[in-house]
């Protein structure tokens, strides 16, 4: 048995199945999920679209403890890799310095340098930011940064240097070592590194007292 439906153009009931109605000839449309052409849209077209959605959302999921994408090893090599610079690894000296007075008054920076390494130091090279009573940084041309010494020590020996300043007004000073040349020819640190590359990677050495 046929079941009944409206006509959806004169309201007559007539048989589901019937293309048009016998009362005004109106066609009577099916509902498009009964059409076949929509079921094979459906097949060939939503169902591999939703697949290739669902594959890619997990491609994106984090990985289970112990597991590494591609892309998060690329992230850990580059966090985890760093270029050695000449400031890297230990300074081959030992230092310590002291702040007073030469014999007519100036101030004096005296040097405490031990060599703890296997090899003879044939030169080093420090700055120091000489600085007022007031811990400000003292400039000018009669300021002194670059302090050398081509006194030679011997590997496990110690020595002192001393070195006066013509600024009486300096009080202490904020003292880096940036350069310890070897007698085999290897340096650590770099001879020719400016004052931002010195502040910046430079070893703070620890200065007591003032003039």
């Amino acid at each position: 048995m046929n079941k009944m439906v409206k006509c959806k153009t004169c309201g007559t009931e007539i048989a589901k199945s019937a293309k048009s109605c016998p009362s005004c000839g109106a066609k009577n449309k099916q509902p498009i999920y009964q059409k076949v052409w929509f079921w094979l849209v459906i097949v060939l077209v939503v169902i591999p679209v939703i697949g290739t959605i669902a594959s890619s959302g997990e491609s994106n999921m984090v990985n289970e403890p112990g597991t590494l994408t591609r892309e998060n090893s690329e992230v850990e090599v580059k966090e985890t890799t760093t270029e050695p610079n000449a400031f890297s690894g230990d300074c081959g000296i030992d230092a310590s310095a002291e702040m007073g007075e030469d014999i007519i008054g100036y101030p004096e920076l005296s040097i405490s340098i031990k060599n703890t390494t296997d090899k003879k130091i044939s030169a080093i090279q420090f700055w120091a930011v000489p600085c007022d009573v007031y811990g400000d940084e003292i400039t000018g041309w009669t300021s002194q940064n670059k302090l050398y010494t081509d006194t030679a020590i011997e590997a496990g020996k110690s020595t002192t240097i001393a070195y006066g300043f013509i600024e009486d007004s300096v009080k202490t000073v904020k003292l880096y070592v940036y350069s310890v040349y070897f007698s085999d020819g290897t340096e650590w640190g770099d001879k020719e590194a400016t004052k931002t590359e010195i502040l910046n990677n430079a070893k703070l050495i620890e200065v007591y007292g003032e003039s």
